[in-house]
């Protein structure tokens, strides 16, 4: 990440009709294209990160990288939000496979942005997600960049989805059911077709770690159950964070009402 530039096609002048896009390939070449139409051999979840953001020696710095599932390279995140963001994505199970920092848009009027993420959903379809904390949405500025953004991606057929990262006890809840969501903390099967059976219908969380481990002093029913949550094998009946007498439910129980974790 050291040695990305923050702005590295500031030296771009769009001559062309249309916004244009830039990114690097595996080897640092250029590459170029014109979004006047739908280019349909672009793969930005494939590029490596094209830029990183300056660190000043007076701000705490939250950058590093972040072990996605299922790819051999970690992603690059700048901020706590862009952290919680990658878990939110993980947790969704919607995201195959995902690049940070893939891309540079030039706009018409010279104007330039860089989409923080660019993700290869399971479907096939390919989403651009800009992050952004809700409270620093609403300027102006950033509204006229995600227009501008959002009508390259309806061009190139591309979902663009703005995040604003979890908050409060919804921030706590995830980095808990993160921290447990490791092969180790997987139940037995047994464990798992036991406490889904018993989830039926609403149980307590203190209820479901004690049927899928009785020995409660040791904690291990909650690591496990943790992982469950994580894996969406069971979801809250009612938001609000985590406590022992929480109502949860297992996914195929019927009633389920898949509130926000």
């Amino acid at each position: 990440m050291a040695s990305l530039q923050n702005h590295p096609f500031q030296d771009v002048v769009n001559t062309a009709a249309c916004t244009q896009l830039f990114a690097f390939d595996a080897s640092g070449e250029r590459l170029t294209w014109n979004l006047d139409e739908r280019q349909s051999g672009i793969r930005p979840e494939t590029f490596p990160p094209c830029r990183c953001s300056p660190q000043y020696e007076q701000r705490p710095n939250y950058s590093g990288l972040y072990p996605f599932p299922g790819q051999a390279k970690m992603v690059m995140f700048e901020s706590l939000t862009e952290m919680r963001c990658l878990m939110e994505l993980e947790h969704g199970g919607e995201v195959g496979t995902i690049a940070a920092q893939p891309f540079g848009l030039v706009f018409l009027d010279g104007s330039m942005h860089y989409p923080d993420f660019a993700a290869r959903m399971h479907t096939g379809e390919t989403c651009i997600i800009d992050v952004k904390p809700e409270e620093f949405a609403t300027g102006g500025k950033f509204l006229r960049i995600e227009n501008l953004t959002r009508q390259v991606c309806k061009v190139q057929k591309w979902e663009y989805r703005v995040m604003h990262g979890p908050v409060g006890w919804r921030a706590d809840n995830l980095e808990w059911m993160f921290a447990f969501r490791f092969a180790e903390y997987k139940p037995l099967p047994e464990a798992t077709a036991r406490v889904l059976a018993a989830l039926s219908n609403p149980q307590t969380m203190r209820f479901a770690a004690e049927t899928i481990d009785p020995r409660m002093h040791l904690g291990l029913g909650y690591a496990f159950l943790s992982n469950m949550l994580f894996n969406r094998q069971v979801v809250p009946c009612e938001p609000g964070p985590f406590h022992p007498d929480l109502l949860i439910l297992g996914v195929f129980g019927s009633g389920a009402v898949g509130a926000p974790t």
